[in-house]
């Protein structure tokens, strides 16, 4: 095969997601596994110990012992549709062709995009807030589809959102920690937001940047007039879930093998790749592929959910890889050694002591979040000293594009901005 050939090909796999969703092997594995372990159990389902979801025991005992048979063939529909819903996803017309906002300040690989120059801006010289979103995944999630766009509908209430795209890490942030992240990029882009205020602005943080915008405003506390965090964990205590056994068991087995294999794997490739953070927040809910899957193939391809529903997924699949010492912080340091509820979090030049921060605060944790779950994120309430707890009951994505976003999420957080933007 000739090499145009041979770029073509990769070009047309590009275009039709092939390999996705990654890592592949491992959706699909977990299936499997979780299947074939159903199929197994299914004689003692009459059993009181019978492990039946939340809600399914009751009614899952008046069947008695189930049908082995009948079983695999409810196994074997909801693998197909499994199949069917990933080629559906693949082979999928949508392309994102949202345009970002121009860039007030930039360094290195970092942006700040201005969203009161968009064309929903009401205000385009309105109240600046600063938008801090998580490293691992693209801070579009925030500006994700018309319609479906938390920082253009804070735009069109007169607000101007000022979005941190932290980007894709090159040479110069390939050293960065989470303390350079926050020297070098966040503290240049809230003086920035400062600068076009006049004073302290209102910061609002999702996910992991929801929790580095407490650290930034338990270090600036001067320079922040206002703290919203939406799905931002704090407290790593809890073993529950998947998330939780994984934390417990590295923790008896020793954090210092976890940082030796980050460390290896940025020796290796310069960075820790995107793979491998994919697999580890996969293993949070290893069947959730799955069964997102199996809901694409129930949709019209035409319709506008399933439109919606591809548009996240390219989305969760255009990860970022991170600096080796991000991700140790981000990984070891916060997940297995809980530094940021232990007081034990360096973060610009000292420690970060949430009691410091002065600004009032308002915490969105989701009853239905598998990635910051309510003892994960709640605490933050009680640790701030002029905080308030709102839980939505929706997901960790669910609060920023999902049905009840702009009702439980997008107005309580432009209201409470608005109240408090300094």
């Amino acid at each position: 095969m000739a090499a145009g050939e041979v770029l073509t090909d990769l070009r047309a796999a590009e275009e039709l997601r092939a390999g996705e969703p990654s890592p592949l092997i491992f959706h699909l594995s977990a299936a499997l596994s979780a299947y074939t372990f159903a199929l197994l159990a299914a004689p003692r389902a009459d059993s009181p110990d019978f492990p039946w979801a939340d809600g399914l025991a009751a009614e899952g005992r008046r069947f008695g012992e189930l049908d082995q048979l009948e079983v695999a063939r409810e196994i074997a529909a909801r693998l197909k549709a499994t199949l069917l819903g990933i080629e559906a996803w693949q082979a999928h017309p949508y392309r994102r062709t949202l345009a970002d906002p121009p860039a007030v300040w930039e360094a290195g690989c970092s942006r700040l995009l201005d969203y009161g120059a968009t064309a929903e801006a009401a205000d385009p010289g309105g109240r600046p807030v600063l938008v801090v979103p998580s490293l691992i995944n693209r801070a579009y999630i925030l500006d994700l589809l018309p319609g479906r766009s938390m920082l253009r509908w804070m735009a069109g209430q007169g607000l101007r959102p000022l979005l941190l795209d932290w980007g894709t890490p090159g040479p110069r942030e390939a050293g960065f920690d989470l303390a350079a992240y926050g020297a070098e990029r966040l503290v240049p882009a809230l003086a920035e937001a400062r600068r076009l205020a006049g004073g302290p602005v209102p910061v609002m943080g999702y996910c992991m940047g929801g929790t580095l915008a407490v650290g930034l405003a338990a270090r600036r506390p001067d320079e922040v007039a206002a703290l919203v965090t939406i799905g931002a964990p704090w407290d790593f205590t809890s073993t529950r879930g998947m998330a939780g056994g994984c934390r417990a068991a590295i923790r008896a087995d020793g954090a210092i093998y976890a940082e030796r294999l980050i460390d290896g794997l940025g020796a290796a490739f310069g960075l820790a790749p995107v793979g491998f953070l994919q697999t580890v927040f996969a293993l949070i809910n290893p069947l959730q592929a799955a069964l997102k899957f199996q809901k694409l193939a129930r949709l019209d391809p035409n319709g506008a959910a399933a439109r919606h529903f591809v548009a996240l997924e390219d989305w969760l699949a255009d990860g970022v890889p991170m600096p080796a010492g991000a991700a140790r912080d981000l990984l070891v340091g916060w997940q297995i050694r809980n530094h940021t509820a232990r007081g034990a979090w360096h973060f610009l030049d000292g420690w970060v002591d949430p009691r410091h921060v002065r600004a009032p605060a308002l915490i969105f944790c989701g009853e239905r979040d598998t990635i910051a779950p309510p003892p994960l994120a709640a605490p933050l309430g009680t640790v701030l000293p002029r905080a308030e707890v709102v839980r939505p009951r929706t997901g960790h994505v669910g609060m920023i594009v999902g049905s009840v976003a702009r009702a439980q999420v997008w107005r309580r957080a432009a209201e409470f901005v608005v109240t408090h933007r300094g």
